[in-house]
């Protein structure tokens, strides 16, 4: 692998991640559709790309990566076709699709000897620190997304297959409708959150802890017969949220364990 390519790509996904998931508001993702909203979104990407690459000449990667990233977010806004999980796969993906062709071409062309500034600096802890970062973003805020768009996409056939036929309110509705607002929520942000932790301490075995500690404070729901469709809802998110938090962990152990070895 070519030396200069992760360098380069960690920070730009950082800087992806930073300003889709943490920097951007949810006023801002509603009102996308005007294009001084999207052109701000799309200079804000540009400016943290530049910040966190640190090369001072590096103005035509974060160009293309602006450029690139607005046009992407605009036709996602255009297009309507498919759920809202297939919609942001395809987006998130197509961006990193798009950064990781920009690092290798970059890294072996024009910038192979480039040196960032905050390698100079602070040598492979920067590198080191916005990956720490990046897990984060993408196991704890990502995973929510993932884990809610894939509920909806259940939601959705279900609808459709009763639409002949509507039924009373089920004990799904009950299920969304009961506890604390956005509870699941911050109960999966935890979650991935533990998860992050005991794989980052080398102790993937807590892991089954958690697991066992959320079964018995939802012991009632999972063992009722009467409350079956909200123990699937249970087992399906835990079960997703997990996997993709224990994903995320284990592949930002392995880029970190592959920084020390540059």
């Amino acid at each position: 692998m070519n030396v200069q390519f992760v360098p380069i790509l960690l920070p730009l996904l950082f800087a992806h991640l930073l300003t889709d998931f943490l920097i951007q508001s949810d006023s801002d993702v509603r009102q996308k559709d005007k294009p001084l909203v999207l052109i701000k979104h799309g200079l804000t990407v540009g400016i943290i790309s530049y910040l966190a690459l640190g090369i001072i000449n590096a103005w035509d990667i974060v160009l293309g990566v602006m450029i690139s990233h607005t046009f992407l977010d605009a036709w996602k806004i255009r297009t309507n076709k498919g759920t809202n999980l297939s919609r942001f796969v395809t987006d998130q993906g197509a961006h990193i699709l798009i950064l990781i062709l920009f690092s290798y071409a970059a890294s072996g062309f024009k910038y192979h000897a480039a040196t960032s500034l905050w390698t100079i600096f602070f040598g492979k802890g920067f590198l080191q620190a916005i990956t720490l970062v990046s897990g984060g973003i993408l196991s704890i805020l990502v995973g929510s997304f993932i884990v809610e768009y894939t509920f909806e996409s259940f939601d959705f056939k279900e609808k459709k297959q009763a639409k002949s036929n509507p039924p009373e309110k089920t004990t799904t509705d009950n299920y969304k409708n009961s506890g604390i607002e956005d509870g699941g929520k911050i109960i999966g942000y935890l979650e991935r959150s533990l998860i992050f932790l005991f794989i980052l301490a080398g102790y993937p075995a807590g892991i089954g802890f958690l697991i066992a500690a959320k079964s018995v404070f939802r012991f009632g729901e999972l063992t009722d017969p009467s409350r079956r469709q909200q123990a699937e809802y249970i087992i399906i998110g835990t079960l997703l949220s997990i996997l993709f938090g224990t994903s995320i962990s284990f592949l930002t152990v392995e880029i970190l364990r592959l920084i020390k070895l540059m």
